[in-house]
């Protein structure tokens, strides 16, 4: 496995708008526990602070993420990560969370990172609890309201 993450251009955007979590490869707005891709980069345009990017193995787009600072809210965010659903469950997902956790590590002032998710999604939980993400006890639009400490 050798995660990359690459800039959405021309050349690619349109494959990252057809990769779906859907198991029947059916394209939604919004899809069981993640906001499509397209409208991730929608958002992305009109909303400042945001980084997407694809997530690929070698030369395969198999992901997508968007993170960054979260002007609404005051503070950094992971906004989106999702895997196509032909690949999940091979451990994509825990190898671009971490690259993402590392990549926000670089940004100035960036102490703490915060993410939300259905609370039905407990493959989800099990994962950003795994990298030491804790409940904030907060629920932002009906998700719970993670964050994960970069001083310790």
């Amino acid at each position: 496995m050798n995660i990359q993450f690459k800039d959405i251009n021309k050349e690619n955007w349109i494959q990252c708008i057809f990769l779906t979590t859907d198991k029947e490869n059916k394209h939604s707005l919004c899809e069981e526990f993640v906001a499509s891709n397209a409208l991730s980069l929608a958002q992305s345009k009109v909303e400042k602070g945001w980084i997407t990017k694809a997530i690929y193995d070698e030369d395969k787009m198999i992901g997508f993420t968007m993170y960054g600072y979260c002007h609404e809210d005051n503070f950094y965010e992971i906004c989106r990560l999702m895997i196509d659903y032909k690949y999940q469950g091979k451990g994509y997902g825990k190898a671009a969370l971490a690259r993402i956790i590392e990549e926000m590590k670089r940004f100035k002032g960036c102490n703490e990172i915060f993410l939300s998710f259905d609370p039905e999604n407990e493959i989800g939980k099990h994962i950003y609890e795994t990298f030491g993400f804790k409940d904030t006890g907060k629920i932002i639009d009906d998700e719970l309201l993670y964050s994960l400490n970069l001083n310790n």
